[in-house]
């Protein structure tokens, strides 16, 4: 009775062990710049800071993106900006702020790295951000 038990135990925790190994899937959409991203960005206003940003189509057309919460604005904000292969070009806001610059993309969208400036209640010359997924 005891073999069994001990042989059964063992199974279990080669089975735990097994599955705890195993790579985990990764949770956005594979091959796709839709979703959430950690923006670690420095500036020349705000210095370095981290916050989410999150990417949706503009409508049907994937060549369209609005970004929420770009530049730490909140979600109310819609920036937005156009694809083209690995680049992106930032094209305006629904707002009166308003950003210049783009973007590049890695191809098997891991990260993404910005190089912009922001026009608002503030001006931010040279901001450098980089996106990678939480």
């Amino acid at each position: 009775m005891k073999t069994k038990i001990r042989t059964l135990t063992l199974a279990i925790l080669s089975l735990i062990l097994i599955a705890a190994s195993c790579d985990k899937e990764k949770n956005y959409p594979k091959d796709s710049i839709l979703g959430t991203w950690r923006s670690l960005e420095q500036s020349s206003v705000h210095g370095y800071r981290q916050y989410n940003v999150s990417i949706d189509y503009h409508g049907s057309d994937s060549t369209q993106i609005i970004l929420y919460n770009f530049y730490n604005l909140g979600y109310q904000l819609e920036t937005y900006a156009s694809i083209q292969d690995t680049i992106i070009t930032l094209l305006g806001t629904n707002t009166f702020d308003d950003f210049s610059g783009t973007g590049h993309i890695k191809r098997d969208f891991s990260a993404i790295f910005w190089e912009f400036s922001y026009f608002g209640q503030s001006s931010d010359p040279m901001v450098e951000a980089s996106y990678f997924r939480p």
